[in-house]
């Protein structure tokens, strides 16, 4: 969903990251979190190969968070309060009542159950003969991603 964040008191820093820099994190299938802090230390490879977007919100500052943008946040003084509000661009596609957008669309739940069917298709083959067309499968999925 997209979000709307709001600074009430004290502030924070956020990194936020575009849709197109969700492979350079570890994101479990199906996860809607990844667990890379990039506040430990951002690695210098995650540096140059991420499209990251740095703010500092203070009280009164409002940021919108399109919807697909990865974002985090850390406080930057003693204690921090905010207010998010959420709204959907994608209703139709929405998952029931997900409040906070923390779920997948359907169609991509939709899609994860489709790549298990397709690779117990594969089952009967030799592992070497299995690996090559699925191999295959992943870079046509590369292909259309963007």
């Amino acid at each position: 969903m997209a979000n709307v964040l709001c600074q009430v008191r004290g502030s924070k820093r956020l990194f936020l990251f575009p849709p197109s820099d969700v492979t350079l994190f570890d994101f479990e299938p199906g996860a809607s979190s990844s667990p890379t802090n990039v506040f430990e230390g951002l690695s210098k490879d995650l540096l140059t190969a991420a499209h990251f977007h740095e703010a500092m919100l203070n009280p009164g500052n409002v940021l919108f968070i399109p919807p697909l943008w990865l974002h985090t946040t850390s406080p930057t003084s003693g204690f921090s309060i905010a207010v998010n509000v959420f709204f959907s661009q994608l209703i139709k596609q929405a998952h029931g009542r997900d409040v906070y957008g923390n779920r997948d669309l359907q169609v991509y739940e939709k899609g994860r159950q489709d790549i298990t069917k397709i690779i117990n298709t594969f089952e009967g083959l030799p592992g070497e003969a299995r690996g090559f067309y699925l191999q295959r499968l992943v870079e046509e999925f590369k292909q259309k991603a963007w």
